[in-house]
């Protein structure tokens, strides 16, 4: 009976380890899930013209929804985390557009690159997937390209939900005032000077700045120049993602020139209606509380949401409301497929 008990004892002692063992190895296999999914269906697209191989991934599972990330020149990295209370409903497809990170061109192509080859290449996408409509969610960028690809392929798209949006028309005095009316903005909230210093606090950044190590340089530089524009709440600064290899400016200045100043997405709206959902924090700098899309929601043209006390990534600012709000306005979108 000694024996017996004394053999229980020692099974007991080897059998939680292992038990435990196996648990974290669980728990490890779960938090890695989205990155394995991200790879394990990474797939590449060749552009019309030869020049580009898309980088191409899926994620989550249910209809098919496209993701354009902002910049250009970013990458679409940064919205995961935004996706995750949506993935049992949906498959999102996550590309890389020409010229960012995962889609590189030529050095000599870069100063090539025009916001319709980005139309282009996103048609030719469509074609691969093998869908007749796109349900298209842009942020930021993104939304400049779902809406001129909505302006060029209407019968092609069967909704919109358009986070951190720019306006359905630049207005009178075109791109360049619109963007004389936006830089104010972006300069009031990274000038929030008690706010940042309460997240470099937190973060137990020096005093002075000269005695940084290089980490806390990178620290220092996410707070103050990524963070303070892109979030309200800076103590979730470490949510924001990118910056550096992420983005390449040479791509987006390359494609900036190219917008059309006399951008307008209204005629497409009223000719070709579709559901449109626009998910706006109300201090974002691009057009805070989506104001400019007000008369198209009078006239039953589109649907804001607005996100309180949010910035430029809503989803950081408040989590559970943005994902309430982009699972109602895919929601709508799939109506139109």
């Amino acid at each position: 009976m000694r024996y017996l008990s004394g053999l229980l004892f020692t099974c007991a002692m080897a059998c939680a380890p292992l038990a435990d063992l196996r648990a974290a190895d669980a728990d490890l296999k779960n938090a890695n899930d989205v990155y394995n999914q991200l790879q394990h269906n990474a797939w590449y697209l060749k552009t019309a013209d030869h020049v580009a191989d898309l980088y191409v991934t899926e994620l989550g599972v249910g209809t098919p929804v496209v993701f354009l990330h902002g910049g250009p020149g970013n990458d679409f990295q940064y919205i995961i985390d935004a996706l995750r209370p949506q993935l049992g409903e949906h498959r999102f497809i996550l590309f890389d557009q020409r010229g960012s990170l995962l889609s590189p061109v030529p050095e000599q192509e870069v100063s090539k690159l025009t916001m319709g080859q980005l139309v282009d290449d996103l048609e030719t996408l469509r074609k691969a997937l093998g869908v007749e409509k796109l349900v298209l969610f842009g942020h930021s960028f993104g939304t400049v390209l779902a809406m001129s690809y909505y302006q060029a392929h209407p019968e092609h798209v069967a909704g919109l939900v358009l986070a951190a949006s720019v306006p359905p028309t630049f207005g009178p005095g075109g791109l360049a005032a619109w963007l004389k009316v936006m830089r104010p903005r972006q300069h009031v909230l990274m000038g929030r000077a008690e706010a940042i210093a309460a997240a470099e606090k937190a973060a137990s950044l020096p005093t002075d700045p000269k005695s940084d190590t290089a980490q806390q340089k990178s620290t220092r530089w996410r707070i103050e120049k990524q963070a303070s524009l892109n979030i309200i709440d800076l103590s979730r600064w470490r949510d924001i993602t990118g910056g550096g290899v992420y983005y390449n400016e040479k791509v987006s200045e390359a494609i900036g020139n190219t917008l059309p100043s006399d951008f307008d997405v209204r005629p497409t709206l009223k000719a070709h209606p579709v559901p449109i959902t626009v998910i706006q924090g109300d201090h974002d700098y691009i057009d805070p509380a989506g104001q400019s899309w007000l008369s198209d929601v009078k006239a039953g043209l589109a649907q804001v949401n607005v996100v309180p006390s949010a910035s430029h990534y809503s989803w950081i600012d408040d989590p559970s409301g943005f994902a309430i709000a982009l699972r109602k306005g895919l929601s709508r979108a799939d109506v139109g497929r």
